[in-house]
């Protein structure tokens, strides 16, 4: 089981499950990166936009963490940095499959410098050296070159193509998928 105390550090960023004292710094992201998230991901629930119940929702996250379930980590500027975004490992499924769905998002401030890259590689390592995980799958609109690159660059094979996929900014949107498995994965221990 993953402690609640455990931090994952890169060179430039950290992952780490996501406190109560975050839920102000989270709204604030999400509401100032609004328009620029809009064509990518689902539209913000109530929860992403309003600190106490942002602070539910981190409660929820936290015992999801403790369960198995679904790891929301946040990502932040170094360890002790403010919060720059999130990485995903949801859907954890155990027994034969031993996987997880893979999401991410940066906010506007912090796109294009790599920072999602570096945050995706950590939550690859977790996934598979912290977790035992055998195969993390993404799900990426074929007109988001931002997260197909980082999903690229982090390993992620493409495998397909699902049709009307997820409901993004009010449409069923096809979505590309991609897949890595801890046999491909190259900090996966021998």
């Amino acid at each position: 089981m993953l402690s609640l105390r455990a931090v994952f550090r890169g060179k430039r960023v950290a992952l780490r499950a996501p406190r109560v004292s975050d839920a102000p710094r989270i709204v604030e992201i999400r509401s100032w990166s609004i328009e620029f998230l809009r064509p990518w991901v689902p539209v913000p629930g109530p929860d992403e936009l309003d600190v106490p119940l942002a602070r539910a929702r981190i409660l929820r996250d936290r015992r999801d963490i403790r369960a198995d379930r679904h790891y929301r980590f946040c990502m932040t500027l170094g360890e002790d940095g403010p919060v720059i975004g999130r990485v995903a490992l949801t859907q954890v499924f155990r027994g034969i499959f031993q996987r997880a769905a893979l999401g991410y998002w940066v906010d506007v401030e912090h796109h294009g410098q790599g920072f999602t890259t570096e945050g995706v590689k950590l939550a690859l390592d977790v996934a598979f050296r912290e977790l035992g995980l055998h195969r993390i799958q993404a799900a990426i609109m074929p007109q988001n070159a931002a997260s197909l690159s980082v999903a690229r660059k982090c390993g992620l094979q493409h495998e397909g193509r699902a049709a009307r996929y997820l409901q993004i900014a009010g449409a069923w949107q096809d979505h590309l998928l991609f897949a890595v498995t801890a046999e491909d994965w190259p900090a996966a221990p021998p």
